[in-house]
């Protein structure tokens, strides 16, 4: 079996560049504004209101 390693054309994400980095503490923001928005829906909506 030959190994292959794949060389990534250009960064993943809709708004990744080469290189950069997040600051921890942006990302901790934003992942706690997405569990907000999400258990707000599911309070609100129900079960129907969120997209699996």
């Amino acid at each position: 079996m030959s190994t292959q390693h794949r060389t990534r054309t250009a960064p993943s994400g809709a708004t990744a560049t080469t290189g950069r980095r997040r600051n921890p503490l942006t990302t901790t923001v934003r992942n706690v504004g997405i569990a907000l928005d999400t258990a707000a829906r599911v309070i609100l909506l129900g079960r129907d209101g969120v997209r699996y």
